[in-house]
């Protein structure tokens, strides 16, 4: 019986999915904490999103000035257990290599600011939406996320949705409308801030 072979390219987005998951769900919890806490609670939600979003920043700054000098240095080989180095093995890239070195352009920063704001207000509203909501209601109270994103498509960039599309938001709706009903703890405020999300 012949072994699977894998591919490298598959191993590494299995894991960046993975590692994606962990992250943002390790994050909703966190975020969750941060707000509502009765015994550790930050009463400035948007203080808490200044903060992750300057801690986000230094992170990709850092990692653009290993990434510079891993592609300066070229790369790394195996270790071999001969003394005798492999030529015809090639070197391998860092893992930081595929971070490009972080640089500033006003002209840039103009054109993308519009963007930044909506990011910034998406955050905000997130973490506003978890103080007010339970964890296991977050995701129902985000759901119309999807519905937005195609209306205002159709509306801002005159794109048209399939009928496929249009049956599958009725169905998120239906979803949003199902959950609310069934929320112990419902909050107007948190759910609206989840939509506005």
């Amino acid at each position: 019986m012949a072994g699977i072979a894998c591919d490298d390219n598959v191993v590494y987005v299995t894991l960046v999915v993975i590692i994606y998951w962990i992250v943002s769900i390790s994050m909703v919890y966190l975020n969750k904490v941060l707000m509502s806490n009765e015994g550790f609670s930050v009463t400035a939600p948007l203080f808490v999103t200044w903060f992750q979003c300057v801690v986000t920043s230094v992170i990709c700054w850092v990692a653009g000035l290993c990434g510079d000098r891993a592609q300066r240095s070229g790369g790394y080989s195996r270790v071999n257990v001969d003394e005798t180095p492999d030529v015809n093995v090639p070197m391998k890239p860092s893992f930081f290599a595929q971070f490009p070195r972080t640089t500033y352009n006003l002209g840039v920063a103009l054109q993308i600011f519009p963007l930044s704001c909506v990011f910034v207000g998406m955050i905000s509203f997130n973490n506003l939406c978890l103080k007010y909501v339970e964890v296991s209601f977050y995701n129902v109270a985000r759901s119309l996320t999807i519905v937005f994103n195609v209306f205002f498509s159709w509306v801002l960039l005159h794109s048209k949705s399939s009928c496929k599309t249009i049956a599958c938001l009725f169905v998120v709706v239906f979803g949003f409308v199902l959950g609310t009903e069934g929320e112990i703890n419902f909050s107007l405020i948190g759910t609206s801030c989840g939509v506005l999300s």
